[in-house]
């Protein structure tokens, strides 16, 4: 089978639609997270619920570090993007890419860049990602150690 440019820009469509359906899940997470662990922080506090402020840190760690692993496996496609777009302004040949490499591709770059703790370690300081887990985290444990020693 001869491969020309139209199954390249065929690959390049569905790759920049899964790069950019990663970002409108991370915000449908938040839009669901965010009032949920306030309404948990909110409650907590005005409980004075250590067990509930516990839950509400715990969970928006676990939201935090999923997101993290999230925009890894997002960023796995960012190198298979970028040559099929060196070939759009004419700087590799057509010859020079196969097409329909997009598992291979993600395999390689999850395998060489992204699947290491240090690299989720990476993510975790960006401030898209950690927005708006942190603060709520460092509220939650706060307002427990608040409580916690109130007299």
């Amino acid at each position: 089978m001869a491969y020309t440019g139209d199954h390249l820009r065929a690959e390049y469509a569905l790759l920049q639609g899964h790069y950019e359906a990663f970002d409108a899940r991370a915000l449908t997470i938040k839009s669901w997270a965010v009032p949920l662990l306030s309404a948990g922080l909110g409650v907590g506090i005005r409980d004075s619920s250590l067990g509930l402020l516990f839950a509400t840190a715990l969970a928006s760690m676990c939201l935090w570090w999923l997101e993290a692993l999230w925009k890894n496996f997002q960023y796995c496609y960012i190198e298979r993007i970028d040559l099929l777009e060196s070939y759009f302004r004419g700087d590799t040949l057509e010859a020079e890419i196969k097409p329909f490499q997009i598992r291979v591709s993600w395999m390689h770059a999850w395998t060489r860049w992204f699947r290491s703790p240090k690299a989720l370690l990476e993510r975790c300081k960006q401030p898209f990602v950690f927005l708006p887990y942190l603060p709520i985290f460092i509220s939650a444990v706060a307002a427990g150690i608040y409580i916690a020693c109130k007299p």
